[in-house]
């Protein structure tokens, strides 16, 4: 039967931009070494999410961020101390593992998260690469204003359990080759370079003064979502693509972590 560490290999294996011994995509916990029935599959391996997956049976957790708060790979900082301390605990009791997939699957052909993110919104005619490896990208839209844009992205979000998006720019500009990225690495003065009018952005990854006002004020617009929203699609891609590799194992999509949500000031 397949093992987690069958999964992990077979990531690793078919990512040769990954350093092995720099990577982040290890297992945070459990027994790597015992067969799997069924996995669950995450954004984010919140504890919400984490007793999801374990109410249905699922013996893997593969998620993409975090699931102790610190990007780097042993993430023990937070295991010890609230709120760590009762997710691992919990992990312990269950016997769950928790293996990241996030070097490998960030740049995956196709199905990868930039892809997958592009797809989701529509975004099918790509005119120009980034010059690293399948960090970003630019397409072509039909002429619009920033507003319509904006409000177009927002729309194909909304399934997601994102209520809005934010936006800097004038909201009558015509913009036509927005550009995207991946996760926290999104794209920046090198796609202006290239021409794009509107960068597709997350807030994890576009502090306001270091990266949105600076790109604002080459005249090009801005659209921030959340972190999560611009990856889901992405995990649930994952999910799919490990089903048709392990066919002795089911896996599950979870989307348990917290949304943000808006609030509007009345009108005075």
């Amino acid at each position: 039967m397949t093992t987690t560490t069958d999964i992990r290999e077979y990531l690793l294996s078919n990512s040769p931009w990954v350093n092995r011994d720099k990577t982040v995509d290890t297992v945070k916990i459990g027994d790597p070494s015992k067969p799997i029935a069924k996995a669950g599959v995450c954004w984010y391996s919140a504890f919400k999410t984490i007793r999801a997956a374990h109410e249905a049976g699922c013996q893997l957790l593969i998620c993409h961020e975090p699931t102790f708060w610190e990007h780097a790979a042993p993430e023990q900082h937070w295991r010890n101390e609230e709120p760590g301390l009762t997710k691992r605990k919990f992990l312990e009791q269950t016997g769950m593992v928790i293996l990241r997939a996030h070097d490998s699957w960030d740049n995956w052909p196709d199905i990868g998260i930039r892809d997958s993110w592009a797809a989701g919104l529509g975004l099918t005619n790509r005119v120009r690469e980034g010059t690293s490896l399948r960090w970003h990208a630019m397409y072509r839209v039909p002429n619009q204003t920033l507003r319509q844009f904006a409000q177009y992205v927002a729309d194909r979000i909304a399934p997601l359990g994102e209520d809005s998006v934010q936006v800097i720019g004038d909201p009558d500009m015509i913009v036509s080759k927005p550009a995207l990225g991946v996760g926290c690495a999104v794209p920046d003065k090198e796609m202006v370079d290239f021409g794009a009018d509107v960068l597709i952005m997350c807030y994890d990854g576009a502090s306001y003064w270091s990266t949105r006002e600076r790109i604002a004020e080459m005249g090009v617009g801005v659209i921030t979502v959340e972190h999560g929203t611009s990856e889901m699609w992405g995990m649930e891609n994952l999910r799919k693509h490990l089903s048709e590799v392990f066919k002795d194992v089911e896996f599950r999509y979870f989307a348990e972590h917290p949304r943000t949500w808006t609030v509007k000031g009345s009108p005075r």
